[in-house]
């Protein structure tokens, strides 16, 4: 099978292809979930002097066509532009993209 950009532009295609293509049974990660495991990339990337556009760029497509996927890229590229240094910016664009919900409990 053939993705291409599909892949990059909309990574949670493949969230189920375990289950699709071996039999899985186990239910495929949230979109929640994988963003928040980003976290400790983006904290690490951080303190060594990076910029967090440079990771959450790659995260841009992970809300694509679900409702908050405009808040999550805004939040992603243009929050992230103004404050580089802020790893807590990705646990708001998880919660503005999940409809408000608090992540102050989330692991």
């Amino acid at each position: 099978v053939m993705l291409g950009r599909a892949a990059y532009e909309t990574p949670y295609l493949l969230a189920d292809v375990d289950s699709r293509l071996f039999g899985e049974a186990d239910a495929p990660i949230a979109r929640r979930e994988a963003a928040l495991a980003m976290e400790p990339v983006l904290e690490a990337h951080i303190a060594r002097g990076g910029r967090s556009q440079a990771v959450l760029r790659h995260m841009l497509g992970l809300y694509k066509g679900r409702p908050g996927a405009k808040v999550w890229r805004r939040m992603l590229s243009v929050d992230a532009s103004a404050n580089p240094s802020d790893a807590r910016l990705l646990r708001r664009a998880v919660a503005a993209a999940e409809g408000g919900a608090s992540l102050d409990s989330a692991a």
